[in-house]
């Protein structure tokens, strides 16, 4: 599988992004879906979990004591119109450097934007 340079610029760029601000997001890698593990971003004042799942698709949030609070596909929830590729997947997730409450994420057609941690609402922003 090629990965088009385009993509990598914007993948390293995020990472060194990250780097230089001292945080340390999960950027995704182009590999086997058999081998990708869903993540977890784990808030640290309200204990809520946000897990991706495995196909990079669905965000989900759990609070502390296991109850599903929301799920969302930001995607096909917000009826994102297709741009490069039929149906995109997230390569960032991390807690927002801009935004307190939201949840940045990227995906691999380089649309982006941010989820409400409190509800799962997408706020889409844009594409490159």
């Amino acid at each position: 599988m090629t990965i088009p340079k385009f993509v990598l610029v914007f993948i390293v760029s995020l990472m060194l992004s990250s780097i230089c601000s001292g945080q340390s997001p999960y950027v995704s890698h182009y590999i086997l879906k058999d081998h990708i593990k869903s993540d977890t971003l784990i808030d640290k004042k309200t204990h809520v979990k946000f897990i991706i799942d495995k196909e990079r698709i669905f965000i989900t949030a759990i609070d502390s004591l296991g109850k599903i609070l929301w799920k969302t596909d930001p995607y096909t929830d917000n009826k994102i119109k297709e741009y490069r590729v039929k149906r995109p997947t997230i390569v960032y997730f991390a807690f927002s450097k801009d935004f307190e409450d939201a949840i940045a994420i990227t995906y691999n057609n380089t649309q982006f934007g941010y989820i409400e941690k409190s509800t799962g609402e997408y706020d889409w922003h844009g594409q490159d």
